[in-house]
């Protein structure tokens, strides 16, 4: 059986950022040094900070920042691609070619992801033997989990996207997103803090916002061994759920808007 020419595609992608990320030795090198500084570095300070992490997933901080890593790691390089290679630097490009706009996105992605699974995997190891950091995760939650998540942040990115490629410049919706999950998202401690230092209630806010989720669902599938049977779980795996429903389609309607209107004004390979 022939392979689909989609695939051979994203392969021929892969197999040029392989090529060209160890041509640029210096740069190969560095970039491992900088992953094993990184790995010590959190966990140095995780342990310095480390105390119980009670407020939501039972365990403590190194714990609770691994499964940041793990978004990051496994999450974000998707998001990334998305962002970097939809622009309006690129879509005239695509747009001229016989290549689909997903095996565009998925090629030129698909290395820096299996890159991202590499440096992964002495983060958790580190984590867990060093560290100490202690996991308890459910597989089916976890596996659920991360597709939501994905789904909503690729929902976040090709808003940004369609609207950068009407505008040409950063987005205001995505500037204010971003800000705000800075602060209340939870990204470095328990959104339920935020009752402590500012006042009762403040981790309301944080709800409304999508990453919040994101890596609300990827702790609690990873550090609580969550059973998606258990009516308290599915309640808020909805809720996240609901985010991404909207946020994709969504998503994927103002990035085909923006592409269109572009195109009908002439400008979409402007910036």
């Amino acid at each position: 059986m022939e392979i689909p020419i989609g695939l051979k595609q994203v392969a021929a992608f892969t197999k040029r950022d392989f090529h060209r990320w160890t041509t640029y030795k210096t740069a190969m090198i560095t970039g491992l040094i900088n992953v094993v500084i990184g790995v010590f570095s959190w966990g140095i300070r995780a342990t310095y900070l480390k105390k119980p992490v009670q407020e939501m997933y039972g365990t403590d901080y190194v714990s609770f920042l691994v499964v940041g890593v793990c978004v990051s790691n496994l999450i974000m390089p998707l998001v990334r691609g998305v962002e970097r290679q939809l622009n309006p630097w690129t879509l005239e490009t695509i747009l001229m070619t016989d290549i689909s706009t997903p095996v565009f996105v998925i090629g030129n992605v698909m290395w820096s992801y299996v890159f991202s699974i590499i440096t992964f995997v002495p983060y958790i190891l580190i984590g867990i033997h060093v560290f100490h950091a202690r996991l308890n995760l459910n597989i089916a939650s976890t596996i659920v989990a991360f597709a939501v998540s994905a789904a909503i942040l690729m929902g976040l990115a090709m808003v940004s996207t369609g609207l950068r490629i009407v505008i040409k410049t950063q987005d205001p919706v995505t500037w204010a997103l971003d800000v705000l999950e800075n602060l209340f998202a939870g990204q470095a401690f328990p959104v339920t803090y935020l009752d402590t230092i500012f006042f009762p209630g403040a981790s309301t806010i944080s709800w409304f916002l999508p990453q919040t989720w994101v890596l609300h669902l990827c702790r609690l599938s990873m550090l609580t061994n969550p059973s998606l049977l258990n009516p308290a779980i599915q309640i808020q795996f909805l809720a996240g759920t609901v985010f991404a429903v909207i946020l994709f389609p969504v998503g994927y309607k103002i990035f085909r808007w923006g592409v269109a209107r572009s195109k009908k004004e002439g400008t979409l390979g402007w910036y």
